[in-house]
């Protein structure tokens, strides 16, 4: 009596579970006969030729090998000519051996390299000949190997060169970092840390963006001079004047849009506005005076806003009215039409008058480009943040003025007018002048025994001295 097994049943509530208790085998067998039909093909659709072949020899027959017949022997050019019909074996693997087909019915076609060229293809060509891309192409190769071949001579010149000073000024020593400090263990960082303050590397500034030539030394006013003309005397004197009367005028400007904006108040008003702001909102202080100027008046109830009678207006006063406002439409209406007609007949002289303001536009546009180009041309280097000051024009007082070099009054420091002309000239960058300020050292009196009256009398007025 065959026992029959009792059915397990176990959770398949996940995939796991599945896998584990579930025979597949069949299924994948199935799916591997399917994968191998779709590579290989389906022996229903294949022929028979290539089912089948048809012996014709037969087991019991031996080819015979005739004694004449030689072996034919061929040169390594023919085996290599009959290869060349032959698919290389490393290329093989590519080839296709699958019978899948494409999934992508609509894929693009790309022709192998050495493809039959099409008419598009030809026309392109065409194109670009006429355009003269490849010549392009050729001469921008042929410049590229000339700037190669350059820079392949150049490098095998320098390192041909056995001029180098090993031991000139790119050593540790001369830009001035100590001798103790020059070791292989010590890192670069830490050496140029320690270099002295005169001999440390400092950045170089950047190039100016236009290189200007000028001259050395800029030709004074000939009014300056110790004996100068009349003419030349009067000019230099109504520059300086144009000149205190602009820095008068910005000086004006700044009092008025600084200090000016601010109203004066004297003392007393100062305070009265205080007190009025301090007390607002507090109760006022009872004034008897107001009581009296109340007690004259009689105790009547009078309103605030007494009642106003409804009086309707008849209808004359009606008919008025509306012909009031019928003339006053009609008076607005024809002011509006009036205005339309002097319009159109304007439109002529608006039109001059608009083209005309465009083209004075056009010009003072142009004007101030030619101008900003002008002064970019000329303009100095800016070497750093400061901006170097313009010189102020020089005048010499006519009661002042020698005939000869013997009595006149140099006001000028030669030095510092080089100076500050190399730096007006771009050739220096410009300084701002710092001021330290000395603080001011209180003075003590030391009193003792011995100091008498004339000693406090003496420091007193010294002291009055200084202030």
């Amino acid at each position: 009596m065959s026992v029959v097994k009792k059915k397990k049943h176990v959770s398949k509530k996940n995939k796991k579970a599945w896998r584990k208790y579930c025979d597949i085998t069949d299924v994948e067998a199935f799916l591997e006969d399917q994968r191998l039909e779709e590579r290989l093909g389906k022996f229903d659709t294949k022929p028979d030729s290539e089912l089948f072949v048809v012996d014709t020899q037969g087991d019991g027959d031996v080819e015979v090998k005739k004694v004449d017949e030689k072996p034919v022997v061929l040169t390594a050019k023919q085996r290599k000519r009959q290869m060349l019909n032959e698919t290389p074996k490393c290329f093989e693997v590519l080839l296709p051996s699958s019978k899948v087909e494409d999934p992508n019915k609509k894929r693009n076609h790309k022709n192998p390299v050495g493809f039959k060229p099409t008419a598009l293809s030809k026309v392109t060509e065409k194109r670009r000949l006429k355009r003269g891309i490849y010549e392009k192409k050729a001469v921008d190769a042929r410049t590229n190997r000339k700037i190669a071949l350059d820079k392949k001579k150049k490098n095998k010149k320098t390192k041909e060169n056995f001029n180098l000073d090993l031991w000139g000024e790119d050593i540790p020593e001369a830009k001035g970092i100590p001798s103790t400090l020059c070791d292989e263990f010590i890192p670069q960082e830490a050496q140029l840390h320690n270099v002295l303050p005169d001999k440390r590397l400092r950045p170089k500034p950047p190039p100016p963006k236009t290189i200007i030539t000028r001259a050395a030394v800029e030709p004074p006013h000939p009014g300056i001079s110790y004996n100068p003309t009349y003419q030349e005397h009067q000019q230099l004197l109504q520059d300086v004047v144009q000149h205190e009367e602009k820095m008068m005028k910005r000086e004006r400007h700044l009092l008025r849009v600084t200090t000016g904006m601010f109203s004066k108040v004297t003392q007393q008003e100062k305070e009265n506005q205080w007190r009025e702001e301090m007390s607002a909102g507090l109760p006022k202080p009872h004034n008897p005076a107001n009581d009296s100027s109340d007690s004259d008046t009689d105790n009547e109830y009078k309103a605030v806003n007494p009642p106003v009678k409804n009086k309707k207006k008849d209808h004359k006063a009606r008919r008025k009215q509306k012909e009031r406002l019928a003339e006053r439409e009609r008076l607005k209406r024809e002011k509006v039409d009036k205005k339309k007609i002097t319009d159109i007949y304007r439109l002529r002289k608006l039109e001059s008058s608009i083209t005309k303001r465009e083209k004075i536009q056009i010009e003072e546009r142009s004007k101030r480009a030619e101008k900003r180009a002008e002064i970019a041309a000329t303009a100095v280097p800016a070497l750093n943040k400061n901006k170097v000051a313009k010189k102020e024009p020089e005048f010499v007082d006519p009661e002042q003025l020698t005939g000869d070099l013997r009595h006149i009054n140099a006001k000028s420091n030669l030095l510092r007018d080089r100076y500050e002309s190399l730096q007006r000239r771009g050739a220096l960058a410009g300084a701002k002048l710092m001021m330290k300020k000395r603080k001011k050292a209180k003075s003590y009196f030391k009193p003792g025994h011995k100091v008498t009256d004339q000693d406090v009398e003496r420091f007193l007025a010294r002291a009055a001295g200084n202030k």
